[in-house]
């Protein structure tokens, strides 16, 4: 009768468990700090991109405002010389600085529209959680708040402009207007490209104009000064936007070493 002998290994110690543990809890704890650090690069180069972007519509934002201060400037240039053909009854004996007026109508809406791409990703994403500097996003939506603000006014713009329309009808003959616009309209229509506007209006040089009823010139007469008003206090605040979003571009490329 064969007998058999069983081996028996020799019982590990606990120090040998303990080792085995630690290892394998140092393996999966150094994994978590190396996916945190990579989650900490995306976030940061997440948010440099976003700083990088937004530098770029601030100054985009810039030049538009640049460019609409100037054309209000304009505007109420024009306002001024039509007041004083109106006021003063030349435009009877110069019709034709009233159309050429026209051609370029003073009155016609001017809207600041901002570069708000970043801004949208930042707010409608949840992403203004990565901007960790307290100062930029302050910043930033204080910017935002100001812009959006502002544009509550853009209603009023689009009153008075109707309003002023109505009664600049009764000056404006749309036949002469048809007439003189006709050659700028043909030569639009056969071109593949946008055609220049400069010229776009070929008026006779004598135009008569009616006049008008007393009654009617005083409520022209204010509107225009009610544009001419409007118009004043838009270049005031889009001074003021103008001046914030520098301030908000300087800090921008300051806090995160933007060319």
């Amino acid at each position: 009768m064969e007998v058999h002998h069983h081996s028996h290994t020799a019982r590990k110690k606990w120090t040998h468990y303990f080792w085995e543990f630690l290892m394998l809890f140092l393996a999966v704890f150094c994994g978590f700090l190396a996916e945190y650090q990579l989650e900490h690069k995306i976030e940061r180069d997440r948010e440099k991109q976003f700083m990088q972007t937004m530098a770029e519509d601030l100054k985009s934002d810039t030049a538009n405002l640049n460019r609409l201060i100037k054309s209000r400037k304009s505007r109420i240039r024009e306002l001024d010389t039509l007041f004083h053909l109106i006021a003063t009854d030349e435009y009877l004996t110069n019709g034709r600085k009233v159309y050429e007026l026209y051609e370029l109508p003073y009155w016609d809406i001017l809207r600041f529209f901002p570069s708000d791409r970043t801004m949208q990703q930042l707010k409608n994403g949840g992403n203004l959680r990565l901007i960790r500097k307290k100062n930029v996003s302050n910043a930033l939506i204080k910017y935002d708040i100001t812009v959006r603000n502002y544009k509550e006014y853009e209603p009023l713009q689009q009153e008075l402009a109707t309003q002023i329309n109505q009664h600049l009808e009764k000056l404006l003959d749309p036949l002469i207007i048809e007439k003189a616009t006709r050659a700028f309209a043909e030569k639009q229509l056969a071109a593949d490209i946008i055609t220049s506007r400069s010229g776009r209006m070929d008026l006779p040089s004598d135009i008569t104009i009616l006049k008008l009823a007393d009654t009617d010139k005083k409520i022209l007469l204010k509107y225009l000064i009610q544009v001419k008003t409007l118009y004043l206090q838009h270049i005031r605040d889009n001074m003021s936007e103008r001046k914030l979003a520098d301030e908000t571009l300087a800090l921008v490329s300051k806090e995160y070493n933007i060319n």
